[in-house]
Protein backbone atom coordinates (compact mmCIF):
# COMPACT_ATOMS: atom_id res chain seq x y z
CA UNK A 1 0.00 0.00 0.00
CA UNK A 2 1.20 3.31 -0.66
CA UNK A 3 1.76 6.03 1.62
CA UNK A 4 -0.84 8.47 -0.53
CA UNK A 5 -3.01 5.18 0.13
CA UNK A 6 -2.41 4.99 3.88
CA UNK A 7 -3.06 8.79 4.26
CA UNK A 8 -6.04 8.44 2.57
CA UNK A 9 -7.13 5.27 4.51
CA UNK A 10 -6.70 6.43 7.82
CA UNK A 11 -8.21 9.81 7.01
CA UNK A 12 -11.10 7.76 6.63
CA UNK A 13 -11.01 5.97 9.64
CA UNK A 14 -10.72 8.97 11.64
CA UNK A 15 -13.94 10.73 10.02
CA UNK A 16 -15.69 7.86 10.56
CA UNK A 17 -14.72 7.22 14.12
CA UNK A 18 -15.92 10.68 14.93
CA UNK A 19 -19.29 11.02 12.70
CA UNK A 20 -20.89 8.56 14.52
CA UNK A 21 -20.30 9.39 18.04
CA UNK A 22 -21.39 13.39 16.60
CA UNK A 23 -24.43 11.48 15.73
CA UNK A 24 -24.88 10.10 18.92
CA UNK A 25 -24.21 13.12 20.84
CA UNK A 26 -26.43 15.37 18.84
CA UNK A 27 -28.90 12.52 19.45
CA UNK A 28 -28.53 12.58 22.95
CA UNK A 29 -28.80 16.76 23.01
CA UNK A 30 -32.29 16.27 21.39
CA UNK A 31 -33.50 14.13 23.97
CA UNK A 32 -32.40 15.64 26.83
CA UNK A 33 -33.54 19.13 24.78
CA UNK A 34 -37.29 16.94 24.95
CA UNK A 35 -37.26 15.74 28.49
CA UNK A 36 -36.92 19.65 29.48
CA UNK A 37 -39.61 20.95 26.95
CA UNK A 38 -41.95 17.67 28.45
CA UNK A 39 -41.30 19.26 31.77
CA UNK A 40 -42.41 22.53 31.34
CA UNK A 41 -45.64 21.36 29.50
CA UNK A 42 -44.75 22.27 26.20
CA UNK A 43 -45.46 18.92 24.42
CA UNK A 44 -45.77 19.72 20.86
CA UNK A 45 -42.25 21.30 21.26
CA UNK A 46 -41.08 17.91 23.08
CA UNK A 47 -42.48 16.16 20.10
CA UNK A 48 -39.85 17.85 17.87
CA UNK A 49 -37.01 17.58 20.12
CA UNK A 50 -37.36 13.78 20.14
CA UNK A 51 -38.29 13.80 16.10
CA UNK A 52 -35.06 15.25 16.04
CA UNK A 53 -33.13 13.02 18.42
CA UNK A 54 -34.67 9.74 16.71
CA UNK A 55 -33.57 11.52 13.73
CA UNK A 56 -29.94 11.67 14.29
CA UNK A 57 -29.83 8.20 15.76
CA UNK A 58 -32.86 5.72 14.86
CA UNK A 59 -31.69 3.83 17.17
CA UNK A 60 -32.55 5.57 20.18
CA UNK A 61 -34.56 3.66 22.07
CA UNK A 62 -35.14 6.18 24.78
CA UNK A 63 -36.24 9.14 22.48
CA UNK A 64 -39.13 7.02 20.33
CA UNK A 65 -40.12 5.51 24.28
CA UNK A 66 -40.12 9.60 25.06
CA UNK A 67 -41.90 10.41 21.58
CA UNK A 68 -44.44 7.54 22.32
CA UNK A 69 -44.91 8.72 25.74
CA UNK A 70 -45.81 12.74 24.33
CA UNK A 71 -48.17 11.60 21.62
CA UNK A 72 -50.27 9.35 23.96
CA UNK A 73 -50.43 13.05 25.95
CA UNK A 74 -51.55 15.23 22.99
CA UNK A 75 -53.83 11.92 22.34
CA UNK A 76 -52.38 11.17 18.75
CA UNK A 77 -52.76 7.19 19.84
CA UNK A 78 -51.53 5.97 16.46
CA UNK A 79 -48.32 8.06 16.42
CA UNK A 80 -47.71 6.99 19.91
CA UNK A 81 -48.24 3.27 18.94
CA UNK A 82 -45.92 3.56 15.73
CA UNK A 83 -42.93 4.96 18.35
CA UNK A 84 -43.89 1.96 20.56
CA UNK A 85 -43.05 -0.40 17.73
CA UNK A 86 -40.08 1.48 17.17
CA UNK A 87 -38.63 1.01 20.83
CA UNK A 88 -40.12 -2.69 21.04
CA UNK A 89 -37.69 -3.32 17.33
CA UNK A 90 -35.10 -1.78 19.30
CA UNK A 91 -35.73 -3.53 22.53
CA UNK A 92 -37.70 -6.29 22.44
CA UNK A 93 -36.95 -7.18 26.06
CA UNK A 94 -38.79 -4.40 27.78
CA UNK A 95 -41.62 -5.39 29.64
CA UNK A 96 -42.56 -1.70 30.36
CA UNK A 97 -42.13 -1.13 26.18
CA UNK A 98 -44.55 -3.75 25.39
CA UNK A 99 -46.97 -2.37 28.27
CA UNK A 100 -47.06 0.95 26.91
CA UNK A 101 -47.14 -0.61 23.53
CA UNK A 102 -49.99 -2.32 24.42
CA UNK A 103 -52.10 0.71 26.30
CA UNK A 104 -51.52 2.64 23.10
CA UNK A 105 -53.23 0.32 21.17
CA UNK A 106 -55.68 0.06 23.14
CA UNK A 107 -56.43 3.97 23.26
CA UNK A 108 -56.33 3.58 19.37
CA UNK A 109 -59.18 1.60 19.53
CA UNK A 110 -57.30 -2.25 18.55
CA UNK A 111 -57.68 -4.36 21.54
CA UNK A 112 -56.35 -7.60 19.59
CA UNK A 113 -53.14 -5.77 19.37
CA UNK A 114 -53.45 -4.40 22.79
CA UNK A 115 -54.18 -8.10 24.27
CA UNK A 116 -51.19 -9.26 22.05
CA UNK A 117 -48.58 -6.52 23.47
CA UNK A 118 -49.94 -6.89 27.42
CA UNK A 119 -49.52 -10.65 26.74
CA UNK A 120 -45.74 -10.40 25.75
CA UNK A 121 -45.26 -7.46 28.85
CA UNK A 122 -46.92 -9.66 31.07
CA UNK A 123 -44.74 -12.99 29.94
CA UNK A 124 -41.43 -10.52 30.44
CA UNK A 125 -42.72 -9.57 34.09
CA UNK A 126 -45.67 -11.60 35.46
CA UNK A 127 -45.02 -9.64 38.53
CA UNK A 128 -45.76 -6.56 37.27
CA UNK A 129 -49.53 -5.45 39.03
CA UNK A 130 -50.22 -3.00 36.45
CA UNK A 131 -49.73 -4.58 33.54
CA UNK A 132 -51.91 -7.93 34.80
CA UNK A 133 -54.60 -5.40 35.65
CA UNK A 134 -54.41 -3.71 32.65
CA UNK A 135 -54.21 -7.01 30.62
CA UNK A 136 -57.18 -8.55 33.00
CA UNK A 137 -59.50 -5.34 32.39
CA UNK A 138 -58.85 -5.58 28.40
CA UNK A 139 -59.85 -8.72 27.90
CA UNK A 140 -62.86 -8.26 30.15
CA UNK A 141 -64.19 -5.90 27.30
CA UNK A 142 -62.93 -8.09 24.93
CA UNK A 143 -65.49 -10.60 26.56
CA UNK A 144 -62.69 -12.81 27.70
CA UNK A 145 -64.29 -12.79 30.95
CA UNK A 146 -62.39 -15.96 32.59
CA UNK A 147 -59.35 -15.43 31.19
CA UNK A 148 -59.73 -11.54 32.30
CA UNK A 149 -60.80 -12.76 35.98
CA UNK A 150 -57.33 -14.63 35.87
CA UNK A 151 -55.34 -11.63 35.57
CA UNK A 152 -57.20 -9.36 37.59
CA UNK A 153 -56.79 -11.99 40.79
CA UNK A 154 -52.83 -12.10 40.20
CA UNK A 155 -53.31 -8.01 39.58
CA UNK A 156 -54.71 -7.77 43.59
CA UNK A 157 -52.72 -10.58 44.75
CA UNK A 158 -49.45 -8.38 44.07
CA UNK A 159 -51.08 -5.00 45.18
CA UNK A 160 -53.98 -5.77 47.30
CA UNK A 161 -54.43 -2.33 48.20
CA UNK A 162 -54.87 -0.94 45.21
CA UNK A 163 -58.94 -0.43 45.16
CA UNK A 164 -59.06 0.07 41.16
CA UNK A 165 -58.06 -3.63 40.75
CA UNK A 166 -60.65 -4.90 43.06
CA UNK A 167 -62.98 -2.69 41.08
CA UNK A 168 -62.13 -4.21 37.77
CA UNK A 169 -61.72 -7.84 39.50
CA UNK A 170 -65.73 -6.86 41.45
CA UNK A 171 -67.21 -6.29 37.58
CA UNK A 172 -65.19 -9.10 36.03
CA UNK A 173 -67.24 -11.42 38.33
CA UNK A 174 -70.63 -10.19 37.83
CA UNK A 175 -69.84 -10.89 34.58
CA UNK A 176 -69.07 -14.29 35.24
CA UNK A 177 -72.45 -14.40 37.52
CA UNK A 178 -70.20 -14.70 40.44
CA UNK A 179 -72.08 -11.76 42.63
CA UNK A 180 -71.00 -12.87 45.53
CA UNK A 181 -67.23 -12.63 44.92
CA UNK A 182 -68.52 -9.27 43.14
CA UNK A 183 -69.66 -7.72 46.13
CA UNK A 184 -67.12 -8.55 48.29
CA UNK A 185 -64.30 -7.44 46.25
CA UNK A 186 -66.08 -4.06 45.31
CA UNK A 187 -66.98 -3.57 48.85
CA UNK A 188 -62.97 -3.91 49.17
CA UNK A 189 -62.66 -1.38 46.64
CA UNK A 190 -64.80 1.27 48.15
CA UNK A 191 -63.07 0.00 52.00
CA UNK A 192 -59.94 1.26 50.92
CA UNK A 193 -61.19 4.40 48.89
CA UNK A 194 -64.93 5.48 49.56
CA UNK A 195 -65.05 8.39 46.72
CA UNK A 196 -65.07 6.96 43.69
CA UNK A 197 -69.02 6.92 42.50
CA UNK A 198 -67.72 4.43 39.77
CA UNK A 199 -67.21 1.97 42.65
CA UNK A 200 -70.63 2.38 44.28
CA UNK A 201 -72.09 2.55 40.79
CA UNK A 202 -70.74 -0.62 40.51
CA UNK A 203 -72.05 -2.16 43.80
CA UNK A 204 -75.53 -0.56 42.61
CA UNK A 205 -75.52 -2.71 39.89
CA UNK A 206 -74.64 -5.99 41.59
CA UNK A 207 -77.84 -5.31 43.78
CA UNK A 208 -79.77 -4.48 40.67
CA UNK A 209 -78.97 -7.63 39.17
CA UNK A 210 -80.33 -9.37 42.25
CA UNK A 211 -83.11 -7.50 42.52
CA UNK A 212 -82.29 -6.05 45.95
CA UNK A 213 -83.95 -2.79 45.44
CA UNK A 214 -83.55 -1.05 48.59
CA UNK A 215 -79.81 -2.32 48.21
CA UNK A 216 -79.29 -0.95 44.73
CA UNK A 217 -81.19 2.67 46.15
CA UNK A 218 -78.33 3.67 48.49
CA UNK A 219 -75.42 2.68 46.24
CA UNK A 220 -76.75 4.42 43.66
CA UNK A 221 -77.45 7.43 45.74
CA UNK A 222 -73.94 7.36 46.64
CA UNK A 223 -72.66 7.83 43.82
CA UNK A 224 -74.91 10.42 42.60
CA UNK A 225 -73.67 12.31 45.52
CA UNK A 226 -69.81 11.68 44.85
CA UNK A 227 -70.54 12.75 40.92
CA UNK A 228 -73.86 14.78 40.50
CA UNK A 229 -73.16 14.11 36.70
CA UNK A 230 -73.27 10.60 36.45
CA UNK A 231 -76.02 10.26 33.88
CA UNK A 232 -76.38 6.66 34.27
CA UNK A 233 -76.79 6.56 37.56
CA UNK A 234 -79.33 8.67 37.48
CA UNK A 235 -80.98 6.53 34.84
CA UNK A 236 -80.63 3.18 37.15
CA UNK A 237 -81.83 4.77 39.93
CA UNK A 238 -85.34 6.35 38.16
CA UNK A 239 -85.83 2.58 37.57
CA UNK A 240 -85.29 1.61 41.01
CA UNK A 241 -87.39 3.68 42.37
CA UNK A 242 -90.04 3.04 39.86
CA UNK A 243 -89.53 -0.69 41.11
CA UNK A 244 -89.94 1.16 44.77
CA UNK A 245 -92.91 2.48 43.82
CA UNK A 246 -91.52 6.18 44.51
CA UNK A 247 -93.36 7.44 41.70
CA UNK A 248 -92.12 11.62 42.46
CA UNK A 249 -88.59 10.44 42.86
CA UNK A 250 -88.34 8.03 39.71
CA UNK A 251 -89.63 11.19 37.85
CA UNK A 252 -86.87 13.19 39.87
CA UNK A 253 -84.18 10.99 38.91
CA UNK A 254 -85.46 10.53 35.17
CA UNK A 255 -85.58 14.00 34.54
CA UNK A 256 -82.14 14.85 36.10
CA UNK A 257 -80.86 12.44 33.36
CA UNK A 258 -82.56 14.23 30.49
CA UNK A 259 -80.26 17.76 32.28
CA UNK A 260 -77.34 15.99 31.67
CA UNK A 261 -77.82 14.12 28.67
CA UNK A 262 -79.14 17.21 27.06
CA UNK A 263 -80.29 15.10 23.65
CA UNK A 264 -77.20 13.11 23.01
CA UNK A 265 -78.99 10.17 22.71
CA UNK A 266 -82.86 10.95 20.96
CA UNK A 267 -84.38 7.24 21.27
CA UNK A 268 -83.13 7.05 24.65
CA UNK A 269 -84.60 10.59 26.02
CA UNK A 270 -87.69 9.72 24.47
CA UNK A 271 -87.91 6.56 26.41
CA UNK A 272 -87.11 8.41 29.12
CA UNK A 273 -89.77 10.96 28.66
CA UNK A 274 -92.39 8.23 27.81
CA UNK A 275 -91.81 6.84 31.47
CA UNK A 276 -91.62 9.98 32.91
CA UNK A 277 -95.46 10.67 31.53
CA UNK A 278 -96.59 7.19 32.59
CA UNK A 279 -95.00 7.89 36.49
CA UNK A 280 -97.07 11.02 36.33
CA UNK A 281 -100.27 9.58 35.39
CA UNK A 282 -99.95 6.96 38.56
Amino acid sequence: MTRRLVQVFLAAIFVFAWTVPASADEAGAYYRKGRGLEEQGKLEAAIDAFRDAVKANPNHVAAWAALGSAYKDTHQYKKAVGAYEKATAIDGDSADLWSRLGMAYYRAGDKNSAVKALAKACHLDPKDASIQANLGAIRRQAGQIKRAIRHLEWAVKLAPKEPLYLNNLGVAYRMDGRMADAEDAIRRAIAINPNVAKFHFNLAVIYRRQEKVDEAIAAYNEATRLDPRMAEAWYDLGHMYRLNHDNKKAVWAFETYLKLTAGKNAAADKRVRHEIEELKKR
